[in-house]
């Protein structure tokens, strides 16, 4: 299994803590069932708990203090009308050193699409590797990077060349997944809008946080931009944030529109990053599979 045995009791202490935007809630007395024993517990609403696509049996990672630990979604309704979504045992109280009535960070699994630019162009050589093999090694250091972080984390992969095409379902099965980002193969035209109408489609279908990082060494060829920049704001409607990578120099002829990636980017709330220097590009995703961006959970000020 190499890298994906399983991870050892103890190992979630050790978590990753880029995080971006996580909630926070603060954390109330509860009691033992049936008992008059003391256990902090925290409780949300059940229409937050649903935005959070948290269910039972779930597992969620609670943050303080750059101290990370999972914790198992226990939903129970409380007499206020709220539900009891998670009890923080001793070890938890003691990794976190939380107390009633301090705020503790609530990290959500997050729903992903490799979205990857399979077109003809990605055969082509820099610095002496193809940059599809390059992105191959980049998609998967991402997926290991969220093995390691062990935050349940969903990850699929769509294709698009000239057409677009599911690789793989959003899963957990991390082994699988990198198996499966073995099989990209480039090939004809660039079909962006097409690639980003399924991940929107397929991300449509989950709840919590939702995310697209959408890589790309050239301009879209099946459709125009403005086609393209109202299919963003759909993604925006949908609370789906999409993160958009250059691969390449947009100088080059048929290089990718930087412009138009970073306009994706900022209609969504995700970011922007120009890969020049391939060797870099694995760098760049294992960034950005540890950082998360729960922009759409957060509420409106």
């Amino acid at each position: 299994m190499g890298i994906f045995k399983k991870k050892q009791e103890g190992e979630d202490k050790n978590l990753p803590t880029t995080i971006f935007l996580s909630p926070s809630l603060k954390v109330l007395e509860g009691f033992k069932a049936d008992t008059d024993i003391s256990e902090p517990i925290i409780r949300m609403t059940k229409l937050m708990r649903e935005r959070y696509g948290l269910n039972k049996g779930d597992s969620v990672v609670l943050k303080k203090d750059g101290n990370l630990v999972k914790a198992k979604v226990e939903v129970s309704s409380a007499s206020d009308g709220s539900e009891e979504v998670c009890r923080l045992n001793k070890m938890a109280r003691d990794l976190l050193a939380v107390n009633v009535g301090e705020e503790i960070e609530i990290i959500p699994p997050e729903n992903l699409i490799l979205l990857i630019d399979t077109s003809g162009s990605m055969g082509d050589f820099i610095s002496g590797i193809s940059k599809i093999d390059a992105t191959k090694n980049a998609v998967r250091e991402f997926i290991r990077s969220k093995f390691l972080m062990g935050q349940d984390d969903r990850i699929g992969i769509i294709c698009f060349g000239q057409f677009a095409t599911i690789v793989e379902q959003p899963s957990t099965n991390y082994e699988y997944l990198e198996h499966r980002s073995d099989t990209l193969v480039p090939n004809g035209a660039t079909a962006l809008h097409e690639g980003m109408n399924l991940a929107i489609d397929v991300l449509s279908l989950s709840d919590g946080a939702k995310r697209i990082v959408l890589l790309t060494d050239g301009v879209p060829t099946t459709t125009g931009k403005l086609a393209i920049i109202t299919l963003a704001k759909t993604a925006a409607e949908k609370r789906i944030v999409i993160d958009t990578v250059g691969v390449g120099s947009p100088f080059d002829f048929m290089g990718y529109d930087e412009g138009l990636l970073r306009r994706i980017a900022a209609i969504t709330g995700g970011t922007f990053r120009r890969v020049l220097d391939i060797q870099q590009l694995t760098g760049q995703f294992r960034e950005l599979a540890e950082g998360k961006n729960y922009k759409y959970l957060l509420p409106e000020k």
